[in-house]
């Protein structure tokens, strides 16, 4: 399984910020072998690194960034996103959690959200009927979200931000919809999909 991490930070102070790097711990789940990066907004150099207790550490710094002060609207903020799969043959169940620490210059560490994915067990057919199936692409995405569902898995969607509040609500009818989100800010979204097999969510980025 690969999942998909985005990190982003905001220079809220009232000064330039000079240095920046993330230190990410990662979860012994976590293949670092297959560690790729995705994209980062600024020039950026990755270090693989062992903490006290042993666990794999990525340190993303961003060196002479000059990330202008918060009066700087939209030109004050950074992120990159980075591939990484999970180790083979977890147990279903597993927990692979991450937290990321963001330093800027000389301040305390300011620590990102928590996410949480677990390993989960595969789905069953019952009486030979077909498995949902859902995809959202592409991911990241720029002006256009395509959508593809079973036939009749689903019937409708809901995008919202990252602080669950609703940006987009509509019906689902056809196999693939595709969803106009030129006029979303950038950032992290999630899809809310509903119908009679239950709800699944699905993380995007927009870029």
């Amino acid at each position: 399984t690969q999942l998909k991490y985005t990190v982003q930070f905001e220079n809220t102070g009232n000064d330039t910020a000079h240095n920046i790097f993330v230190m990410d711990t990662l979860s012994d789940g976590l293949d670092i072998h297959s560690f790729e990066m995705v994209m980062a907004s600024n020039t950026m150099f990755v270090t693989k690194l062992k903490d006290a207790a042993g666990h794999n550490v990525l340190k993303f710094d961003f060196p002479n960034i000059n990330l202008l002060d918060t009066s700087h609207h939209g030109k004050c903020d950074g992120a990159f996103i980075y591939n990484i799969k999970t180790k083979a043959g977890l147990p279903y169940g597993t927990s692979i959690a991450n937290r990321a620490g963001i330093y800027f210059d000389i301040n305390p560490v300011v620590m990102t959200n928590g996410v949480d994915n677990s390993i989960g067990c595969p789905i069953l057919t019952v009486d030979n009927a077909p498995i949902s199936k859902f995809d959202i692409f592409p991911n990241p995405a720029n002006d256009v979200l395509n959508i593809t569902t079973t036939d009749g898995s689903f019937n409708t969607y809901t995008i919202t931000n990252s602080v669950s509040k609703t940006m987009i609500s509509e019906k689902l009818t056809q196999s693939q919809t595709q969803v106009n989100i030129k006029s979303l800010p950038a950032g992290l979204y999630f899809v809310n999909l509903k119908g009679e097999q239950g709800s699944v969510v699905w993380k995007f980025v927009k870029l």
